[in-house]
């Protein structure tokens, strides 16, 4: 029940401050560092990246890595895409969108199969964001790259985050509706 109200209270946070990517620096100097960065920049990039480890761990302990690696797999191709592509107008309704559809799979009772879509889904829009706004450069690759392992590191405190609140004594365990075997 905690879990869920951390969830709505940063669902609401989130998404009314969500500055979304436009106007953060990109100096290529250092570029790996400044991508590693970035995610820790703006609340609407930790809420999406904590609520995926979050989501981790309420899919079971075999499955638990798979939605950080669907979403940071994601973000790596949609931004390549966002780089040729170029900006598009209204982004940050899209990206404060991601996080009312991850906040939903946690507070709400979806079946878990379809978290790996909507984590794919909102993993490629933020990369696509992150590729639109930076353009390609001489430093891009090496950016993308700290953006990843920026966006991994916060992934890691999401399952810590999501581990701690499952241990709890007064939370009862969740079953899986596809296996109905209980829920780490």
């Amino acid at each position: 029940m905690m879990l869920r109200i951390l969830a709505l209270i940063s669902l609401f946070v989130a998404v009314s401050t969500a500055n979304a990517h436009p106007g953060h620096s990109h100096g290529f100097s250092g570029a790996v560092e400044t991508g590693i960065a970035h995610p820790w920049t703006g609340i609407d990039h930790l809420m999406a990246m904590v609520l995926v480890g979050v989501l981790a761990t309420q899919c079971g302990p075999r499955r638990r890595w798979s939605l950080p690696v669907l979403f940071c797999g994601s973000m790596a191709v949609a931004s390549l895409a966002g780089q040729l592509i170029g900006p598009v107008s209204r982004l940050d309704i899209g990206l404060a969108i991601t996080l009312i559809a991850l906040a939903a799979c946690l507070v709400g009772r979806f079946n878990h199969a379809t978290f790996p879509a909507i984590v794919t889904l909102c993993g490629g829009l933020h990369g696509f964001a992150h590729g639109a706004d930076l353009g390609a450069g001489d430093g891009s690759a090496h950016y993308l790259v700290g953006v990843i392992l920026g966006t991994a590191v916060i992934h890691l405190i999401g399952i810590g985050i999501g581990t701690a609140f499952n241990r709890t004594p007064s939370r009862s365990p969740r079953v899986d509706p596809l296996t109905s075997n209980t829920v780490a």
